[in-house]
């Protein structure tokens, strides 16, 4: 039997983390560590209890930067009642993995939560259908000239949402060659991370497997 993925969520009002601990009471293989109200208590029980996954509410954007690099083995996925691209690309911006709506059915949540998980990065329906709509439309010929093809491959995958490992069985590459390429990428891209340069990817069309569970 595989481990339950484990949640700590975040959020600023009792309405919230009590409807997240309902929300997830029976579903299978997610197991809920421990609930918080503010930045500093998520911070602390996300470096205490090291969580799978840190489930906090959109009030609490500005905490997620601090928190994801803190906590970079910790993903987090963005709670929110907002479907605007803005409130998304935020989201993302700021480390985080996943990307859903309070109004999100409690199978749903779980979903993400499992899917986010085991590596995907997970939108809203309520926003991906749009921006993969506005990604479609853009050509990708040209996006990226500074990158080698090789280069460009791999910033596909990560634009997939793939840990290195992933990468490398799909490319049939060494680790360490797939690490080498993935820190070229983000040197020439001047990214401050693989989740800056995959969203950078995905506004330019880049990448094929998005999640619209929740």
């Amino acid at each position: 039997m595989s481990e339950p993925v484990t949640v700590v969520a975040a959020g600023e009002t009792y309405l919230y983390t009590e409807g997240v601990r309902w929300a997830l009471a029976e579903a299978p293989g997610i197991k809920l560590l421990a609930l918080a109200h503010d930045g500093p208590d998520a911070l602390k029980a996300a470096v205490k209890l090291g969580p799978d996954i840190l489930l906090i509410d959109l009030t609490l954007l500005h905490e997620v930067d601090y928190i994801a690099r803190r906590c970079p083995d910790v993903k987090i996925i963005v709670v929110s009642q907002h479907a605007d691209e803005l409130s998304l690309m935020a989201a993302m911006r700021a480390g985080a993995r996943g990307y859903v709506m309070t109004s999100a059915h409690p199978a749903e949540l779980a979903a993400a939560i499992r899917a986010v998980g085991v590596g995907h990065l997970v939108f809203a329906r309520e926003v991906a259908a749009g921006l993969r709509e506005k990604l479609t439309t853009r050509s990708t010929r040209t996006a990226f000239p500074e990158l080698t093809t090789r280069e460009h491959e791999v910033l596909e995958h990560l634009a997939d949402g793939r840990s290195n490992a992933e990468i490398a069985k799909v490319m049939c590459l060494a680790p360490k060659t797939v690490r080498n390429h993935v820190s070229n990428v983000l040197t020439k891209l001047e990214a401050e991370s693989r989740f800056d340069a995959a969203i950078r990817a995905r506004d330019a069309g880049l990448g094929t497997r998005v999640l619209l569970r929740a």
